[in-house]
């Protein structure tokens, strides 16, 4: 009997070969407070320390290389980020390509049927791939490398564009039963569409198209900005800018109607952009849902289904203008992460509670066949493990920010300081005919700045 209890409960283990013991039993976003309390300290290097390290054959890898990466640009290692976001997208095209790949996912839902989903390895959503590619562009950007900023952005709008042509699964009757009693998100979701539309990638590479003097490019990118974020004023102003400059009259006609008269280009100034990424990502916390699993008897008995959720409102940027000189300028959302991150939650639910459905059930069967050949120590110790190993699936790319804004204007050609919330004052220098772009970056008491010529 004891051996038949231990010969199962190795079948069972066996299974999270792909995990860590304290992974089985310790959620990520768990795993990732000390590291998140540490940046909102300002203290990068015991951030550092606390990360969770794996290797590439652990479920978390991508996760845990995406996390190295935003803290080395937090930390201003840039060169050292690149090689750990590369390693990332490159992962991502081997396992989009590979046919294999079918197999090895095929396998790591059966072990998740008897574990829970962190063994599955961890895909990075697309918001997230468009974020990795935003911010190894931003590396180049801060080395004056325009080109290979613009490799990147591309990168980062195909991500966009793959998924919007993508045909959307049809969801499973008894599934959309079971999605009836999970919790809203809607106060977090707000007006957002969709889990992968960035108005910040679009807006990143409309001005690095527009630094390089590649304007129609630039008009296309701000424009599908705009239409995510249809209501920002910045946005509006630039596609009225470039409509007319680059000659597109039927569209300035009507952008001109809903958005009135744009701004006159001043001989003696230049434009200055500044993007401010202020707060982090929301954690997802977990959500019980109960519900009956039928035994091969008849009976009923039910399970509890832990299940991630964002449960906080929407994030309250603690900064919403600048000063420059006397001039104060409101700062406008482009992103949400916080947004996206639960619209793709979202989306993903219907998989996510089939695949805890036919685990409730795998384990049900196991636990039946424990109690058969252990008695009442294999049924006890079955359900011990059952209980212990149902936890929801917390894992997201927790070191993002929660929202990106920008301002936008015009100044005169010269020196000029830019203040904001208590912070220290920034100085800058406007070139004629120039643009500068200022991006900031506030989490608590961390606080980083960047200025660059474009």
């Amino acid at each position: 009997m004891q051996r038949s209890v231990i010969f199962g409960f190795c079948a069972i283990l066996g299974g999270c070969s792909t995990i860590g013991l304290g992974d089985l039993f310790t959620d990520y976003a768990s795993q990732m407070t000390p590291v998140r309390q540490a940046i909102n300290s300002n203290d990068l290097a015991q951030a550092q320390q606390l990360l969770p390290t794996n290797g590439p054959s652990h479920s978390n890898y991508l996760l845990n290389q995406l996390e190295q990466a935003r803290l080395n640009n937090l930390s201003n290692q840039y060169d050292t980020a690149q090689p750990y976001y590369e390693a990332v997208y490159q992962q991502m095209e081997i396992k989009r390509q590979a046919a294999k790949v079918q197999l090895s996912a095929g396998l790591e839902q059966s072990n998740a049927l008897l574990t829970n989903d962190s063994v599955i390895a961890y895909t990075p959503a697309p918001y997230e791939m468009s974020m990795l590619h935003s911010y190894k562009a931003l590396g180049y950007v801060f080395k004056n490398d325009v080109e290979g900023a613009l490799v990147e952005v591309r990168r980062a709008n195909k991500v966009q564009t793959d998924v919007l042509t993508a045909n959307q699964d049809d969801i499973d009757a008894s599934v959309k039963e079971a999605q009836k009693h999970y919790p809203s998100m809607d106060d977090v979701i707000k007006n957002v569409k969709n889990g992968y539309q960035n108005a910040f990638t679009f807006y990143l590479s409309g001005l690095l198209y527009q630094s390089n003097k590649q304007f129609d490019d630039a008009y296309i990118d701000y424009k599908k900005a705009l239409e995510i974020n249809p209501d920002n004023a910045y946005l509006q102003q630039d596609v009225l800018y470039l409509a007319k400059k680059q000659g597109f009259d039927q569209d300035f006609v009507e952008y001109k109607k809903r958005f009135g008269e744009p701004t006159k280009q001043a001989d003696n100034s230049g434009d200055v952009v500044v993007l401010i990424e202020q707060g982090l990502v929301p954690e997802k916390d977990e959500f019980v849902l109960r519900l009956p699993i039928y035994t091969s008897g008849g009976d009923a008995r039910f399970y509890s289904l832990a299940m991630p959720v964002y449960k906080d409102n929407a994030y309250v940027p603690a900064i919403n203008e600048i000063r420059i000189a006397a001039h104060v300028l409101p700062l406008s959302p482009l992103v949400r992460l916080e947004a996206l991150a639960a619209k793709t939650l979202e989306e993903q639910t219907p998989a996510r509670v089939s695949r805890q459905i036919l685990r409730l059930v795998a384990k049900e069967k196991v636990r039946a066949e424990l109690a058969r050949s252990g008695g009442d120590v294999g049924n006890i110790l079955a359900n011990i493990y059952n209980l212990a190993s149902e936890q929801a699936d917390t894992r997201s790319w927790l070191t993002l920010p929660n929202q990106i804004s920008v301002a936008r204007t015009q100044l005169s050609a010269g020196d000029h300081v830019l203040t904001f919330g208590a912070h220290n004052s920034i100085n800058f220098t406007v070139s004629k005919q120039g643009l500068t772009l200022i991006y900031l970056t506030s989490i608590n008491n961390y606080f980083n700045s960047h200025v660059v010529q474009l």
